[in-house]
């Protein structure tokens, strides 16, 4: 009885330990909490002077060759520069595509003013623990013109 109290002590604390030594190794030099499983980073700048209010709804989105999407899609927001998306993996070989897109579930209304922008496309090697930067340019667009059947 003795020896299996010693031996359950002994193996819980190996078991704590390999807890302990696992923690800390996932923690990088700045503090910051590691991933288990590394992850590779890209970075989609939405670089745009939009001086008018939209009415759409767009979306920032990041796309492999077949056009399935890499994580979700975001909501643009009018101001915000930046959007990060994560992908896992050690290394992964293709294309990646950026792009910012106007949401098609809802109904599309016609306004004073749509944005354009032409996708931003990146093919090779993607590493983990690298940053692949994308920098989309949207364009407006003014209304556009119905043509009525006479």
């Amino acid at each position: 009885m003795k020896t299996t109290k010693i031996l359950s002590a002994l193996g819980l604390a190996l078991i704590i330990s390999a807890v302990f030594s696992t923690s800390a190794s996932a923690i990088d030099k700045k503090g910051i909490p590691m991933s288990v499983n590394a992850l590779i980073h890209y970075r989609v700048n939405v670089i745009a002077n939009i001086d008018k209010k939209l009415c759409n709804v767009y979306l920032v989105k990041l796309m492999d060759e077949r056009g399935r999407l890499i994580a979700p899609a975001k909501v643009y927001k009018p101001g915000v520069t930046q959007y990060d998306f994560y992908e896992s993996g050690r290394s992964v070989s293709g294309v990646r595509t950026a792009t910012l897109v106007r949401e098609t579930y809802q109904d599309h209304f016609i306004c004073e003013t749509e944005l354009f922008t032409e996708p931003v496309t990146i093919s090779g090697l993607f590493s983990s623990g690298q940053t692949y930067r994308f920098d989309l340019h949207p364009k407006m667009l003014g209304p556009l013109n119905e043509v009525n059947d006479r």
